[in-house]
């Protein structure tokens, strides 16, 4: 993914600065991007580790250059992080927790964290510049409007449209705002809609509707309609 990442950047005409860092800006220096990986846990513990110190040292180092005048207002991080699942990932509370924390933190930088796994990175290979991306992503709009983890190298695909402020999504509704977003919000309609469901009905009245299951019956049509809810 950091090869991937950093391949995008350069074919947008950002070129490392002089160090050791994955820290990169354009011809102007009025934009900034550090690339650096993560584990899980590192992640978890993401503003007392060590690689956390070392960034923000950096950056720190580059800000009193007068023709870096920019950094301090005008710099990304986009934290990598490899992951088994990207829809187990996303319904682990942990994980979310961390993401939610890190990027609402807007101190030193802004802070991005990208998912990835193993097997999606085969199809993002030849999709590093604006063109190829964007053109994979029109290609397949349709599709995760029904499902976001209908395929893992898309979903990665989004992740990278959505968080690098340069790119041009495809324009479609108002999908794009937030992966993460779209996610939970789906997730709290479900929880709403249950909510609301159990608050009306009974045990007993729902035990009855259960023991003959009939599609005319009021509380298991409802019931129905909230199971659309699910991915």
């Amino acid at each position: 993914m950091r090869d991937i990442v950093i391949e995008f950047l350069q074919n947008n005409h950002f070129n490392q600065l002089d160090t050791d860092f994955d820290f990169y800006t354009n011809s102007q220096n009025s934009e900034y991007f550090i690339v650096s990986q993560y584990s899980q846990e590192e992640l978890y513990n993401f503003f007392d580790d060590g690689k956390t110190s070392q960034v923000i040292k950096e950056f720190e180092r580059l800000s009193v250059k007068s023709e870096h005048e920019n950094i301090k207002k005008n710099t990304s991080l986009f934290i990598l992080v490899k992951v088994d699942d990207l829809k187990g990932a996303f319904e682990d509370e942990k994980i979310q927790k961390s993401i939610l924390l890190i990027e609402e933190d807007y101190y030193y930088f802004r802070k991005f964290v990208l998912l990835y796994t193993q097997n999606g990175l085969s199809d993002l290979r030849d999709k590093a510049t604006n063109e190829a991306l964007y053109n994979y992503l029109e290609s397949h709009i349709d599709d995760f409007e029904k499902d976001m983890f209908f395929n893992e190298s898309y979903f990665m695909a989004m992740e990278i449209g959505v968080k690098l402020p340069f790119f041009t999504l495809p324009k479609r509704n108002d999908i794009y705002q937030s992966i993460e977003n779209q996610y939970h919000d789906n997730k709290d309609e479900l929880d709403d809609r249950l909510l609301d469901f159990y608050s009306k009905v009974t045990d007993e009245n729902l035990s009855e509707s259960l023991k003959d299951i009939s599609l005319d019956d009021e509380n298991i049509s409802e019931l129905r309609k909230i199971g659309e809810l699910l991915p």
